[in-house]
């Protein structure tokens, strides 16, 4: 079963307590590619907890995704996280989500 804490992605906090508008808004200024991703979505078996769909973003040559999420336990709303991914995780997003409109 996937855990729940995205904690277990490793990773960096870029933005904390912000609303989906802003998290959308980073992805879509730092990243060429972004997707659009479903609550409950797992990535790297981790559940990724959010209140409705919102933009995750590739940075390919770094190898990073921005993942955004909430923590329930903290509750300090959306936050979105930086992860560092390997290629097949990149594959996986590009498969599986559907490429968000510009």
């Amino acid at each position: 079963m996937p855990s729940r804490c995205v904690n277990n992605l490793g990773g960096k906090v870029l933005l904390i307590n912000v609303t989906p508008d802003e998290a959308n808004e980073y992805v879509r200024k730092h990243c060429r590619e972004y997707y659009e991703m479903p609550p409950d979505f797992v990535f790297k078996d981790v559940r990724v907890l959010l209140k409705f769909p919102m933009l995750v973003g590739l940075q390919v040559r770094r190898q990073k995704v921005l993942l955004p999420c909430m923590k329930r336990c903290s509750g300090l709303g959306t936050m979105l996280y930086e992860v560092a991914v390997k290629e097949a995780d990149l594959d996986f997003i590009r498969n599986t989500l559907a490429k968000a409109p510009e």
